[in-house]
């Protein structure tokens, strides 16, 4: 039996974290696209944090050439479904935590019912079609999305708030054929960390502890250690959220 208010006696430490913000978090449930080395530092925080169901979506098996950055993933795994070695690493980190795998790829079928019953969704996809997917069905169900990603020595984050704020496909609104999924590079310290920051956007809408990134982009230059945030604006016409 573990000891619940021990386990998360020091995050309750925090000023106006109460027990009351613990418990938003052992009640909600979020959903992962993506457990790379974004969204896996993502989901495995959030299970540190306390969060009490996670949904996760992740195409493929591991490959050696994933291990530096998805620290959910384990070397002498190479060759077996990611979700399924992810699944076993986050229960360890939090034994409690309710979990839903999916090896699948995001499209505009399968995405509505895979966060159908989630509170807030996270982006984190290598590729566009499957972020605006997932984009669309946030902003058709009213579910809050984190939109992150990272290129090389350079990342990104901002909250969609549907109804309220400017979407993904107001400012990218169609995939971009010269991208190539495997054709980037990553630092894993990038990639987590953009991770790291979405877990406590995430953690703050749930809890109303703190402002969120309504409306603005966080944008970090890593080589130069420098941080932008640029507003960002809605498109009358754009063909997902303008017609709400």
């Amino acid at each position: 039996m573990h000891d619940y208010n021990e386990r998360y006696r020091r995050q309750m430490m925090m000023k106006d974290f109460t027990p009351e913000k613990q418990e938003k978090l052992k009640n909600a449930s979020v959903f992962v696209g993506g457990i790379g080395g974004l969204g896996g530092a993502t989901a495995a925080y959030l299970a540190s944090a306390g969060i009490g169901r996670l949904v996760i979506s992740h195409y493929g098996n591991l490959t050696e050439t994933n291990m530096n950055r998805q620290l959910l993933m384990d070397i002498n795994r190479v060759g077996e479904p990611r979700v399924d070695i992810a699944y076993e690493n986050l229960m360890k980190i939090n034994p409690d935590l309710k979990l839903e795998m999916h090896n699948v790829r995001l499209n505009d079928e399968n995405t509505p019912e895979l966060i159908k019953h989630c509170d807030i969704a996270m982006s984190a996809r290598p590729n566009f079609p499957e972020r605006l997917s997932l984009n669309k069905a946030c902003v058709d169900k009213g579910i809050p999305m984190i939109e992150a990603a990272m290129d090389d020595m350079n990342g990104y984050l901002f909250t969609v708030m549907p109804h309220e704020t400017p979407c993904l496909a107001c400012n990218m609104p169609a995939d971009d054929k010269d991208w190539k999924e495997l054709g980037f590079g990553v630092l894993g310290a990038v990639s987590g960390t953009i991770g790291c920051l979405a877990a406590v956007e995430i953690i703050k809408i749930i809890t109303g502890h703190g402002e969120p990134l309504n409306g603005r982009m966080m944008f970090i230059d890593f080589m130069k250690m420098r941080t932008v945030m640029p507003k960002l604006n809605r498109n009358p016409q754009c063909p997902v959220c303008s017609h709400k």
